[in-house]
């Protein structure tokens, strides 16, 4: 691994261990504060490289959909939500299961992008797929009505 991604790497290791230790706890705020901090990392360190003009491919092409797409998921999974959330309203539930959708694809796709480019850690694809994972997870549960409390 290149010592310029020894800081990424350790910090997305963290913030994955995070939203599993969220998962094991049962505690969804530690584990959207995991996926928040680790989308703002991304974003954080692709507007860095961008602007110093690191970039992965001509025009930062891969730098820019970084931003973009983990921007998204920093947005949606703000760690602060009401209390009061009821899952037994069809509304809630739709909105809950396309949030969900929405991250599973973001990380998913992620595991991808990282595997078919050889210029980036591939532990990093393992914790895309830990995220992805815990997002399948969590639209079994709102499929199945089976919803914890927003806030611990």
């Amino acid at each position: 691994m290149e010592n310029e991604m020894l800081i990424p790497v350790i910090l997305a290791g963290t913030f994955t261990a995070l939203s599993v230790f969220g998962v094991v706890r049962r505690n969804p705020l530690l584990v959207r504060l995991g996926y928040f901090l680790f989308g703002g990392m991304i974003v954080t360190f692709n507007l860095m490289g961008y602007m110093a003009g690191e970039v992965m491919y001509e025009g930062g092409l891969v730098e820019i959909m970084s931003i973009g797409i983990f921007l998204c998921q920093t947005i949606i999974m703000y760690p602060v939500v009401p209390s009061d959330v009821n899952f037994n309203d069809p509304a809630i539930k739709t909105m809950a299961l396309r949030i969900t959708t929405t991250i599973f694809i973001i990380n998913a796709t992620s595991v991808w992008l990282v595997l078919s480019m050889p210029a980036f850690p591939q532990l990093l694809g393992l914790f895309h797929g830990i995220l992805a994972v815990i997002m399948l997870m969590r639209i079994a549960m709102v499929a199945s009505g089976q919803n914890p409390p927003t806030n611990k």
